[in-house]
C-alpha cells in the first residue's frame, strides 16, 4: 500500500524544479564574452598620410581612455599599393588582436588585379568617416567652373591634362566618375601621375598640369592664399568652413558623387562575441573630441557604420566601382 504524497509537498517540488529551470536559461543562453588578453596590432599599408594619422590617434585614444585594458602598437607595413598590409592580417583568421586600417584600396586592389585579397577575405567592423575629394585649378585658370571643364572635354577628352596620386587610385577615380557621369570618356582623358595630392596641386600651381583631384583637406591653405580655385566637390552637399561656396557636382548638372572612406577591418573568420567588442570600441571612439575635432578639421564627414552595415556598404560600392574602372580599361 503507497502512501499519498500530500498535496502541499508536489506543489512544492513543482515550484523548486519551475525556480532551478528559469534560474539556469540566462545562463544557457548568455553570450559568451571575449576580450584581447594580448597585445593589439593595428597595421596601416601606409608610412606617413591620413590612414598612418588615423591608425596612431586610434591608438592614442584606446590606450588614454583605456578602452582596451592590453597594449596597442602600430605597425606598418608599406608596398604594393597596401596589399603586403592586407596580406599580413589575412594570414590571421580569428584572431581579433589585429585591425587593419580599411580603405577604398582594399576594393581596388582587387577588382584592378593589384591583390588577390578583397573585402571579403576579412571581417569589415567599422567605418568611421567617409572623404570627399576636390577637383583644384589654379587662380587664374581659364576653367572657371565645373560646367567649364566638362564642356572642354566633351569636345576633347585630351584638352585637359590631369594630375593623379596613382592610376584608379581614388583621387583618380572620383574625376573619372565626375567626367563619366558627364559624359566623357573617361579613358581618353590625359593623366599625369605624382607622389601625393600636395604634389599634383604644386604642379597645378606651377602650371605643368590644368587640374588635379585632392582630398578637401589638400588644398585648403592655398586657397586661404587665394592661390587655386577648387571647381568642384564630390560630396552628396555642400561642406562647411573654407568650402562653404564650393558648389557640389549636382549642383553643375553632373549627377556624381564619390567618397574614399576609412574604417577598421580585422582577420576572417571573428566571431560575434569579437566583433561586438569592437564596434563598442570603436562607437566611443567616434564619440571622443579630438577624433571629432581631427574629421573637422580636416573636412571629414563621420559616418559610423557598424559590422553588418558596413559589410552591405562595400558590397554596394563594388558595382560603380567595377563601371568605372571598365571604362578606363583597369578592371581585370
Amino acid at each position: 500500500m503507497h502512501e499519498k504524497v500530500p498535496d502541499t509537498f508536489s506543489q512544492v517540488a513543482v515550484a523548486l524544479g519551475i525556480a532551478a529551470v528559469l534560474a539556469l536559461a540566462p545562463a544557457a543562453h548568455a553570450q559568451p564574452v571575449w576580450k584581447p588578453d594580448r597585445a593589439i596590432e593595428i597595421v596601416t599599408g601606409t608610412s606617413g598620410g591620413g590612414a598612418d594619422r588615423m591608425a596612431r590617434l586610434v591608438q592614442t585614444i584606446m590606450q588614454e581612455k583605456k578602452l582596451v585594458a592590453t597594449p596597442v602598437a602600430v605597425v606598418t607595413k608599406p608596398g604594393a599599393g597596401n596589399s603586403i598590409a592586407f596580406t599580413y592580417v589575412s594570414q590571421k583568421p580569428g584572431d581579433g588582436h589585429y585591425l587593419l586600417v580599411s580603405t577604398l584600396s582594399l576594393s581596388l586592389n582587387h577588382l584592378t588585379g593589384t591583390s588577390r585579397l578583397s573585402y571579403r577575405d576579412f571581417t569589415p567592423l567599422v567605418t568611421l568617416f567617409d572623404e570627399y575629394v576636390a577637383i583644384v585649378v589654379r587662380a587664374d585658370s581659364p576653367i572657371r567652373n565645373g560646367r567649364d571643364l566638362v564642356e572642354r572635354l566633351r569636345k576633347d577628352p585630351a584638352a585637359v591634362s590631369i594630375g593623379v596620386t596613382s592610376l584608379g587610385g581614388a583621387n583618380h577615380l572620383a574625376a573619372a566618375i565626375v567626367l563619366r557621369a558627364a559624359g566623357v570618356d573617361v579613358k581618353k582623358a590625359r593623366t599625369v601621375v605624382f607622389e601625393s595630392a600636395g604634389k599634383a596641386v604644386l604642379a597645378v600651381l606651377g602650371g605643368h598640369v590644368d587640374i588635379a583631384p585632392a582630398s578637401a583637406s589638400v588644398p585648403v591653405a592655398h586657397l586661404a592664399a587665394g592661390t587655386v580655385r577648387v571647381i568642384g566637390i564630390t560630396a552628396p552637399r555642400r561642406l562647411g568652413g573654407a568650402y562653404a561656396e564650393i558648389a557640389t557636382w549636382r549642383e553643375q548638372g553632373v549627377d556624381a558623387e564619390f567618397s574614399s572612406y576609412r574604417g577598421f577591418a580585422a582577420p576572417r573568420e571573428l566571431k560575434e562575441p569579437q566583433i561586438a567588442y569592437w564596434e563598442k570600441v570603436f562607437a566611443a571612439i567616434d564619440q571622443d573630441e579630438r577624433w571629432q575635432d581631427e574629421a573637422e578639421k580636416n573636412l571629414l564627414h563621420r559616418q559610423f557604420r557598424a559590422s553588418r552595415d558596413t559589410r552591405k556598404y562595400l558590397g554596394e560600392l563594388e558595382g560603380p566601382l567595377k563601371a568605372v574602372l571598365s571604362d578606363l580599361g583597369m578592371l581585370k
